[in-house]
């Protein structure tokens, strides 16, 4: 090998180049995740109930992990808060600079007292003390009584700044003394002044503040244009002025916190970090130096919030992990190796070499031309380097002399370098295996198999390599192989490790392996199904594990698998990474990751209470309850839920089961913070809801939710009590009115017989009436005059013609109705017997309109007789001669069979004038024919109507009498 030519004009590169190197803990901006309402903020506070509370310029803001809620009062002069502070009930107080007070109570900002008067414009401190509100201003020290709002004077001064420990107050104010004003800083402890210092300086003092801690107080001040710092003891009650750190003396001081026993002083050029030992600040670190910050919380999660002046909220996840950008270099990492102690080199793109100690940029070494560099190894015995380019070179690299040696392509393309011990080197590059006896010097190469080779190690006198088509063991004196198989296939070995006698195995298809005496097992670790490993590395029991969630860390011994991942601030993925002394070096291409191996470097995740926010049925929000009590029909039920928290959205899991449907937990995706049920069934319900952070080890439930929604009306038991009374009750009625149809048909049949007995007796009577002595003996006596006048065809004719009649009144009379037809015959054969009663003296017409069909026609039997009787008997009987009797029968209106009996006699009062007084009453057959119509239209619904009419001449003299009867066609 020779010594590259141009090695002594390169020794102008081998220098310690000055680069401008950033490092900072990992942060979150929060406008990039968030929308954040403003970008100039004073104070931070995270209240008991873990939100997070932001005092801006445009406003108080309270953020729950997802967005922010502005808070605001109406009596508000000025947008702008300050001075966030939590009382002993856990009640946010902040103020203006027009001396208003403010409180949150019940998700509103209320004004508790506007001081503008006391305050003159100048925003005052103030102290929350049990029962009143001090506020110290420029013109005097006040208590507020918080229940009445009385102000009562405690102190005169002009109080110049503030701060309170416990009930201990610091207040540095000038007293006027006569005409002398005195700069004095005093102690308030039970409203009882104690003077700890008193400034005579004739300087003029700028911006004085003081800072209460448990065991210090800080009072600090500028003049002259530099920081002076006291030290207030607080037990002896004085106070000392301690050295300003050089960094601080002219820096603008915002604030000053004590965390983990450090003193944060937040400046214009970020956060310095002291430590406080004998009276001295010891200078820790400087965190964003390019940031005005103004206050730093830490939350429940120990993550640190930034705010700062003019470019919003930072949250640093892991203060311990460090991100070191090298966008200076303008070039990309390309491949790394760790040296001794915590030093370690980076190639990159463009041939050059930078060996860092940490953090701290040492050298830098560049290759000739731009050359992309694939591999690095550190040969410990030779303390060189050798350097691997991505083409047919290599080169290398000797850390004593920084001597940079061209070896050819010697070691080019390497993919996995392996020291057998000191005269031997496994190399393997894209497509070979190879063994090289004295490496440096004269090297002999020996290729042990043609494939491309993925990674390699040595244990107990044995090489092991994986290729892409398998995984192989060489004896060390032979070079003989011996594939290693799984469950009788080939495995694929992307990453290997080792530790005392056991070897790690990153597999493409089978996980996460151990080798050990020879037996090929499970590593049994319980990463994430399906994540792919990237690299492993050994570092004592641990196992480091890089992966694209993150990094693990596996203890072998306690089996405790822990990740640092992107809530952790790591929001890449890991692929290759270094194992120094006492750090961990991620490498990406712009920038490091630096991460302590420290205990502190895990952090112990919480997750906070969650809370049900909002319930709405059926669309319309309602309030939060644990218990409701819903009609049927308000059954599509929504929640909306929160876990407070840094980006809780992304990180916290929930859960919800609901006991009567559910038996097992079902997962609500990320970022997901709502459930909706839809068109529930009548029952009661118990939602359930828990939350874990992805990181924690238990979840948290939230307050469980019952609702009760009850059954539709047609369901409910009083609904079918009342369905079967109804049904019982229809049944009832269907039975009583059968029973009731049953009664009237034995009524109405009852009444029929009754009625049919009526109208035969009625009939008989009208027989009776018809079949009268005097007609039967005038009948006899006229076919006796016949016969003894010898007229035997006379004789015969009417025995015939009366024999027909009788016949005829005994049939009918076993009938209700009869044709109009055989009632007419029978009237005319009546007629015709009358006729010869009355010697021939007697002139009747039966008349019957043609559109009469008699036969069809039903009228009652023997019922138009007893009239026509009425009008021999009564008018026509009493007159000599020209005896005349008409009946006509024809259809009237509505279909309505009208028949009319006229006769031309003397009428019915001279008729009633003749009657013997023992005949003063009705005809019996008129009577019965009355009684019989009467019968017809109560009983059988039957409209037959009787008139009677008298007849009169011109002179008003009785001329006869018209029966009109009329009765409805059936």
């Amino acid at each position: 090998m020779r010594i590259f030519k141009r090695y002594i004009a390169l020794l102008g590169f081998v220098c310690q180049i000055a680069m401008a190197v950033n490092q900072n803990p990992v942060t979150v901006d929060m406008a990039s995740v968030s929308n954040l309402p403003d970008v100039e903020f004073y104070d931070i506070l995270e209240d008991n109930e873990n939100y997070i509370w932001l005092a801006a310029d445009k406003g108080l803001y309270r953020y729950n992990g997802q967005t922010y809620k502005r808070f605001v009062n109406n009596s508000q002069k000025a947008n702008s808060l300050f001075q966030l502070k939590l009382d002993e009930q856990g009640k946010l107080w902040c103020n203006n600079i027009y001396g208003q007070l403010f409180y949150v109570e019940n998700d509103c900002l209320k004004l508790f007292y506007d001081a503008n008067i006391l305050a003159k414009g100048q925003l005052a401190p103030y102290q929350i003390l049990r029962n009143s509100i001090r506020l110290f201003t420029v013109t005097g020290v006040y208590d507020i009584n918080k229940s009445t709002k009385k102000v009562t004077k405690v102190f005169d001064g002009i109080c110049l700044s503030s701060a309170s420990t416990g009930l201990s107050n610091y207040t540095f104010l000038i007293n006027n003394e006569g005409l002398i004003k005195q700069h004095r800083l005093y102690k308030f402890e039970n409203n009882k002044p104690i003077k700890i210092l008193e400034i005579k300086s004739s300087n003029f003092i700028q911006t004085p503040k003081l800072f209460a801690f448990k065991d210090a107080v800080f009072f600090i001040h500028k003049n002259a244009n530099t920081n002076v710092i006291y030290l207030v003891d607080t037990f002896k009650n004085h106070a000392k002025q301690i050295v300003t750190p050089i960094a601080l003396q002219n820096e603008i001081i915002y604030n000053l916190l004590n965390i983990d026993e450090n003193y944060w002083f937040l400046t214009s050029s970020g956060a310095f970090l002291y430590t406080l030992k004998h009276n001295k600040l010891e200078f820790k670190e400087q965190l964003f130096k390019a940031e005005s910050i103004t206050d730093v919380e830490v939350d429940f999660n120990g993550n640190y919030w930034f705010t700062t002046l003019d470019n919003g909220v930072v949250v640093s996840p892991n203060l311990n992990i460090r991100c070191t950008n090298i966008e200076a270099v303008d070039a990309k990492v390309t491949a790394a190796v760790a040296l001794e102690n915590n030093n370690f080199v980076l190639g990159t793109n463009n041939g050059k070499l930078l060996f860092y100690n940490e953090s701290n940029h040492i050298k830098s070494l560049i290759l000739p031309g731009k050359k992309v560099i694939g591999k690095l190894y550190y040969d410990t015995d030779e303390d060189q380097l050798i350097v691997s380019i991505n083409s047919s070179e290599s080169y290398i690299v000797s850390l004593k002399t920084n001597k940079i040696i061209d070896v050819k392509h010697t070691f080019a393309v390497a993919k996995s370098f392996s020291k057998i011990g000191k005269e031997k080197l496994f190399y393997g590059n894209y497509r070979q295996g190879i063994v090289y006896n004295n490496p440096f010097n004269n090297p002999q190469k020996q290729i042990i198999k043609e494939s491309r080779v993925k990674a390699s190690v040595v244990l107990n006198n044995q090489l092991y390599v994986s290729y892409v088509d398998g995984f192989y063991k060489y004896n060390l004196n032979t070079f003989h192989s011996e594939e290693i198989s799984y469950q009788k296939n080939s495995l694929l070995v992307n990453s290997i490790t080792k530790y005392n006698r056991t070897i790690w195995l990153a597999t493409q298809h089978n996980g996460l392996l151990k080798l050990e005496n020879n037996n090929i097992s499970e590593a049994k670790i319980n990463l994430p199904n399906q994540l792919q490993v990237n690299e492993i590395q050994s570092d004592g029991d641990i196992l480091w594990i890089s992966t694209d969630l993150g990094l693990f860390h596996y203890n072998t011994i306690s089996k405790i698998l822990k990740l640092l991942g992107e809530q952790d601030g790591l929001n890449t993925a890991v692929n290759n990474f270094l194992v120094l002394r006492d750090k961990i070096i991620i490498t990406s291409p712009k920038a490091f990751y630096i991460l302590p191996k420290q205990e502190g470097l895990f952090k112990e995740y919480n997750t906070t209470d969650v809370r049900i926010e909002s319930v709405s049925i059926n669309d319309i929000d309602t309030l939060v309850k644990s218990h409701y009590k819903l009609p049927y029909n308000l059954n599509n039920i929504g929640l909306k839920f929160n876990s407070n928290g840094f980006q809780s959205n992304a990180n916290v899991k929930y859960q919800y089961r609901v006991k009567q449907i559910d038996t097992s937990w079902h997962d609500i995706p990320l970022n997901t913070h709502f459930v909706n049920f839809n068109s529930l069934a009548s029952n009661t319900y118990t939602f359930e809801l828990k939350a874990q952070n992805v990181s924690a080890k238990q979840p948290v439930f939230a307050r469980p939710i019952t609702f009760i929604i009850a059954k539709p009306f047609w369901e409910t038991y009083w609904f079918y009590g009342l369905v079967l009374s109804i049904i019982f009750g229809l049944i009832w009625l269907y039975f009583s009115w059968r029973l009731q149809q049953k009664e009237e048909q034995r009524i109405a049949e009852i009444d029929k017989i009754l009625i049919d007995k009526k109208i035969t007796n009625l009939r008989l009577e009208n027989l009776r009436s018809q079949m009268n002595p005097h007609f039967i003996f005038n009948a006899l006596n006229s076919i006796q005059d016949y016969i003894v006048s010898n007229e035997k065809e006379l004789a015969s004719s009417y025995l015939v013609k009366f024999s027909r009649l009788i016949r005829m009144y005994l049939d009918y009379s076993q009938q209700n109705e009869i044709t109009l037809e055989e009632e007419l015959n029978a009237l005319k054969l009546y007629l015709e017997l009358e006729k010869v009663r009355f010697e021939d003296e007697l002139e009747y017409k039966i008349n019957i309109n043609h559109q009469i069909k008699t036969k069809q026609i039903k009228v009652p039997s023997l019922f138009i007789q007893p009239y026509v009787e009425n009008a021999l008997k009564h008018g026509l009987l009493h007159k000599s001669n020209d005896r005349q009797l008409t009946v006509d029968a024809k259809i009237v209106k509505n279909n309505i069979l009208q028949i009319t009996i006229e006769d031309n006699g003397i009428g019915r009062a001279q008729s009633e004038k003749l009657k013997r007084p023992n005949q003063q009453h009705k005809p019996f057959a008129t009577k019965a024919n009355e009684e019989r119509v009467h019968l017809y239209k109560n009983k059988l619904k039957r409209n037959i109507t009787i008139g009677i009419e008298d007849l009169y001449n011109q002179n008003q003299i009785a001329s006869g009498t018209m029966v009109v009867i009329t009765m409805p066609i059936q």
